[in-house]
């Protein structure tokens, strides 16, 4: 007696002498020893020979292969583990893509996300102790991302998004850790939006913790972009500022107003030299005016000590100074190069 049995394949690799054609078929076992494949390529029916069980057996593997032949994400910049991809999400749809956002602006822009109970622990804290709030990126990561997203924005799709995962060392109790920020760009009712999946998380010790061991540039990085539809109860909460909501009352997600002007927000203590680039005009004109001010009243200092201000004491007690300002960040090389030369002119 021959038994019929319908089987749908979901896709499948058809090949020929020219080509191989990924297609949508349905095909029906007749009895032990043949297959019969009606395939419908582009609305239209075609006759394809039947097949030994030999042939049937091989099935499985071909559609292992097309299930998993998805393109890979276009990378716009890739550091090891470390990128900025061109991607889609589910729930990220009719965006206001391609947009035109300029790297300055959204340098300013990352600058301002403080996070509150972030995992990191910083030895000082940068903002409001009370709220234990922290900045989310680093001024290298801010750097890097303000020029990637906006090269990204300019050119995506309206059903694509940036997705973005960045790290840099950061200072804590127990020494510099590497720590990551991870999450997802997009344009929507002309305002740029912050999805984020992954606020300072340790990509080496989650791996470790899961067996993985391994450098930072072997391990794979499977870090939360975020969640659209299903957002996920983080213990870390990303904080709204003038210009920017959270999404549904949502702690993960920002939606910022993109037409507004925004400062480039200085942390406290830092230590490495701040992308004055980023910097508005109003905080060029504002560091400017408080650095000479600084200078000055150094000046007037030294000055008025009893020793005479040509003597070498006194000079060398203003290098030291001087030198003392460049090496923690507050004066930048050209106006401590100039002072230098004014004092050493003196001699």
């Amino acid at each position: 007696m021959t038994q019929s049995v319908a089987i749908t394949i979901k896709t499948a690799l058809i090949t020929s002498k020219k080509a191989i054609f990924p297609l949508k078929f349905t095909h029906f076992l007749r009895h032990s020893s043949c297959v019969i494949w009606p395939i419908t390529i582009k609305k239209r029916t075609i006759a394809v020979k039947t097949v030994n069980l030999k042939t049937l057996l091989l099935l499985p593997a071909l559609f292992f292969l097309s299930s998993n032949s998805q393109a890979e994400p276009e990378h716009i910049w890739k550091n090891q583990v470390d990128y900025v991809s061109v991607s889609t999400l589910e729930g990220a749809t009719n965006n206001n893509h391609p947009a035109n956002i300029p790297a300055e602006k959204i340098a300013r822009i990352l600058s301002q996300i403080q996070v509150q109970d972030s995992p990191y622990n910083p030895e000082n804290s940068f903002w409001d102790d009370e709220l234990n709030l922290q900045r989310v990126f680093t001024d290298r990561e801010i750097d890097l991302l303000g020029k990637k997203i906006s090269e990204g924005l300019s050119r995506i799709k309206t059903n694509e998004v940036i997705k973005f995962s960045v790290s840099d060392y950061r200072s804590s109790f127990i020494g510099r850790k590497r720590l990551s920020v991870s999450g997802t760009v997009f344009i929507k009712d002309q305002q740029l939006n912050v999805l984020f999946g992954t606020v300072h998380g340790d990509l080496l010790a989650k791996q470790s913790r899961s067996g993985i061991t391994g450098t930072y540039g072997r391990i794979k990085n499977d870090l939360d972009t975020g969640n659209i539809l299903k957002p996920f109860p983080y213990d870390w909460k990303v904080h709204a500022f003038d210009g920017a909501t959270k999404v549904n009352s949502r702690n993960d997600w920002l939606a910022i107003n993109s037409n507004q002007n925004y400062e480039y927000a200085i942390t406290k203590n830092e230590q490495q030299l701040v992308e004055e680039k980023y910097f508005t005009e109003r905080q060029k004109s504002t560091e400017t005016d408080a650095l000479e001010a600084r200078i000055k009243k150094l000046e007037q200092q030294t000055q008025a000590k009893p020793t005479v201000t040509a003597s070498s004491g006194s000079i060398e007690e203003r290098l030291r100074q001087l030198q003392s300002l460049y090496n923690s960040g507050s004066l930048p090389e050209p106006v401590y190069l100039e002072k230098v030369r004014s004092i050493m002119s003196e001699l």
